[in-house]
């Protein structure tokens, strides 16, 4: 994309790309008012929240089908013209990797991420630079895109961020700006900075430079519209951060802006983040080839939450009309308000001097069909999940052995092991990412399989971060477990292979006792064992 160099023609191009990238931001905004509420509460914003959410669980027990933070592990793999040094350092890198992926505490914001892009249809992880690397999950409210017919991030000319921050966190970012005086005289005078701008929702969380914070307390009303929103107690002002790429310099511009027109930076991404990438790794479950977004997960779950709400609905109101029957009074000359309470009193006593007086309870029946609605309505829920009731741990009637459920568990798991290998393309671009700002910024000093010291920027730039052995879902675990026995039977690989494969807790505890045990054999060797002397062949 060609950037104007006139500055007011500059600008003018810059708040047209915010337009079109913002296009469709408040119909989709409105739409994930209603699937968060869907999420939280299994019902709409303006209902009273659901008797019981057959949502919340569902995606819960679907994100940790998908992603498990406690097992997920990275390996870096090498081109084929590399030389043996490189590989060499790699065995350190990775842990280095693994290491920071954990410390910087991107295995939780991802795990959030997850959970949110299936309410929602898509979330982002945005990596900061700032004294180490700080992973933020967005949400898909406060993101724009120029082109949503292409399902692909790193093909959009420009995105666009929107935020919020305090006036006084912005102030200090501006200490060394050189308009800094002007600039803070146009915010103080502008007309946006009222605290009940902040948008509803997730999306309202202040975003800092370091530290993403919220400002005030979240209000609690489960039965009106008030469901977990947060207020903002001081002045906040809204942010624009616009990447557009830039042919000439073969790199992203950074555009920082104040709401509404106030410019403040016009950068190189370089300066910010890598040469040529964004800071932004969307988290997309369920794709689509002509729609960027993805499609909601609770979007697909709707329509079985409102028929089970209505059929809970139907049964407690039988059960009411069970418990306190309607009835028909039947030889009585007039029912008075004494009376009445009497006869709905617990002990209550009201006597009658007509002949065959009498009160019969017209109690409704209550149809079985309505409990197997309900029973029908969950099983399409695990259908709709793509998990099976052998994977999710409830069996399966007809079984007969574990060698049966296993057979049953790979072949019900197709659809769940599908979404969980997209999953782990997205958990590979971060790292990916991760490991190119270790070698950008990064001067820690590593040591090969040689014990020479390197830095990071001296490791090639010919690698792909994967996802080792897909071990960032469970559902391929049982796999995995059974192909690192059958290496380790076949001699392929050595005790110690098969305890990173199988990840035991303590595993350097038990290498480092393992190592020892055979260190010590080496020291004091067994006499093998005589065998039988071979018996003459008879004449």
């Amino acid at each position: 994309m060609r950037i104007p160099s006139n500055p007011d023609e500059r600008e003018s191009f810059y708040l047209d790309l915010i337009q079109k990238c913002e296009v469709s931001k408040e119909e989709r905004k409105a739409d994930y008012t209603v699937l968060r509420s869907y999420y939280l509460f299994g019902a709409d914003p303006e209902a009273p929240p659901a008797y019981f959410n057959k949502i919340h669980p569902h995606l819960d027990q679907l994100t940790s089908f998908l992603y498990s933070a406690e097992t997920t592990r990275f390996s870096i793999q090498l081109g084929a013209s590399v030389s043996p040094i490189e590989h060499r350092k790699a065995p350190s890198l990775t842990s280095a990797l693994n290491d920071e992926w954990l410390n910087s505490n991107a295995d939780q914001v991802f795990s959030s991420a997850l959970t949110w892009a299936l309410v929602f249809n898509s979330t982002f992880i945005k990596l900061v630079v700032n004294k180490g690397i700080h992973p933020y999950m967005v949400e898909p409210g406060s993101i724009g895109v120029l082109r949503e017919d292409t399902p692909y991030t790193d093909r959009q000319e420009a995105i666009v961020q929107t935020y919020y921050i305090t006036k006084s966190e912005l102030y200090n970012r501006l200490y060394s700006h050189p308009k800094r005086d002007s600039i803070v005289k146009r915010i103080t005078t502008s007309q946006h900075s009222k605290t009940e701008d902040v948008p509803e929702g997730i999306d309202r969380i202040v975003m800092s430079q370091s530290n993403p914070t919220i400002y005030g307390n979240v209000n609690l009303d489960l039965f009106g519209m008030n469901r977990y929103k947060a207020r903002v107690a001081e002045d906040t002002v809204k942010m624009y951060e616009l990447w557009v790429w830039n042919d000439d310099e073969e790199d992203y511009q950074v555009v920082t802006m104040a709401d509404p027109d106030i410019f403040i930076y016009d950068r190189p991404g370089k300066s910010m983040f890598l040469k040529g990438e964004l800071p932004f790794v969307q988290v997309c479950p369920n794709p689509q080839f002509d729609y960027y977004w993805g499609q909601s997960e609770v979007q697909r779950l709707i329509f079985l939450q409102q028929l089970r709400n209505h059929r809970m609905t139907e049964i407690l109101d039988l059960l009411s009309k069970q418990v306190n029957p309607p009835k028909v009074f039947t030889g009585f000359m007039g029912i008075t308000d004494e009376k009445a309470f009497a006869f709905n009193r617990a002990g209550g006593q009201v006597s009658s001097d007509m002949p065959g007086a009498k009160v019969d309870a017209l109690a409704p029946a209550m149809p079985k069909e309505l409990f197997e609605v309900i029973h029908e309505v969950d099983a399409m829920f695990s259908e709709a999940s793509g998990i099976s009731s052998v994977l999710s741990g409830r069996g399966e009637t007809g079984v007969r052995s574990a060698g049966h459920a296993s057979q049953l568990a790979r072949l019900g798991s197709s659809r769940a092991k599908k979404r969980a290998l997209i999953v782990e393309d997205s958990l590979e671009k971060v790292a990916t990412l991760y490991l190119k700002l270790m070698q950008a910024y990064d001067n820690t000093h590593f040591l090969d399989e040689e014990g020479n010291k390197f830095i990071a920027e001296q490791f090639t730039r010919d690698f792909v971060v994967k996802v080792d052995a897909h071990s960032n879902s469970p559902i391929f675990t049982e796999d995995l477990r059974q192909l690192a026995f059958n290496l380790y039977k076949a001699k392929a690989i050595d005790q110690e292979s098969l305890l990173d494969l199988l990840e035991p807790p303590m595993k350097q505890l038990l290498k480092d006792k393992l190592k020892k045990r055979q260190k010590e054999a080496e020291a004091n060797p067994q006499p093998e064992p005589k065998g039988k002397q071979p018996q003459p062949k008879a004449e």
